[in-house]
């Protein structure tokens, strides 16, 4: 069971592709991967990279 405070924390990050590896590979999941962890910056829900 997770603690409450992990409720609503997830966000979908859909890739529009083929594959296995999407960091590195495409430009739109490496921006927004890279200002997540470089910035703190959370991505809207429902974020769509082809």
């Amino acid at each position: 069971m997770l603690p409450r405070s992990c409720k609503d924390v997830g966000v979908h990050l859909t890739v529009e592709g083929e594959g296995h590896t999407t960091y590195g590979y495409y430009d739109c999941v490496t921006r927004t991967v890279n200002a997540y962890l470089l910035d703190g910056k959370i991505p809207r829900s429902g974020t769509r990279c082809s």
